[in-house]
């Protein structure tokens, strides 16, 4: 063999050495979190704001019906449809607030008894400014009683503990867009307010489902238990 030849040989071999080397270190196994072996998988997209003017029977449908509120809540009564007065935050008002187009409540009770009482408020609006004016107006002036969740949802998120003169009772309140909701369980929350942010968070994701166009699934015990995690 002559000694160019040679030369070429050996340099062969390295290549290969090198090649197999790099394969071995450096696979593009699908499961590994990449793709092609270089590119990172993509995030889960996240939801988006409430942005459609979203009909009456997507707004019924995202209120928590039976077996989607927490354990021991049931409907009390019918799910309703919301003048809009009672988006103002009072039903004496004398007319609905600005930009308002619709919305829809519902009232639960505790094992069977009134004592304790949970309602979901949902409010859609024109524009997402004047979802933003209902969702502070809500949410009022009490900055010490007001807490940041520990996983806020939407655009805007806020817990107030024992608003006002009351006892015992948490309100919730998130905007997403040009959506407002306010959730308060009165008796016995104020200890863990988790349960009125889990109303609170399966209530938007609700919506943020039916406004893609698929069912409404979540339930307030499911989001409870993943914040706990």
């Amino acid at each position: 063999m002559s000694r160019a030849r040679a030369i070429l040989l050996t340099a062969l071999v390295g290549i290969a050495a090198l090649t197999a080397c790099s394969s071995s270190t450096h696979p593009s196994d699908p499961g590994s979190g990449t793709r092609n072996g270089d590119e990172p998988a993509a995030a889960a997209p996240a939801p988006k704001p409430i942005t459609t003017d979203l009909s009456q029977a997507h707004i019924t449908q995202a209120l928590l019906g039976n077996g989607e509120t927490l354990p021991g809540w049931t409907l009390h009564g019918d799910k309703s449809v919301t003048e809009g007065q009672y988006c103002n935050g009072a039903s004496e008002a004398d007319s609905a607030p600005a930009g308002w187009i619709r919305g829809g409540d519902s009232s639960y009770e505790y094992n069977g008894s009134t004592v304790n009482m949970a309602f979901i408020h949902i409010c859609v609006f024109k524009s997402a400014d004047a979802a933003h004016r209902q969702y502070t107006a809500w949410k009022g002036t009490e900055t010490s009683k007001q807490q940041v969740p520990k996983k806020p949802v939407g655009d805007e998120n806020t817990l107030v503990v024992n608003p006002g003169a009351s006892e015992d009772s948490v309100y919730g309140y998130v905007r997403s867009g040009k959506a407002s909701i306010e959730v308060r369980i009165e008796g016995g929350a104020a200890g863990d307010p988790s349960g009125a942010q889990a109303m609170l968070a399966a209530t938007l994701k609700r919506l943020q489902q039916l406004q893609d166009g698929h069912a409404a699934t979540v339930t307030a015990s499911d989001e409870q238990a993943a914040a706990r995690q």
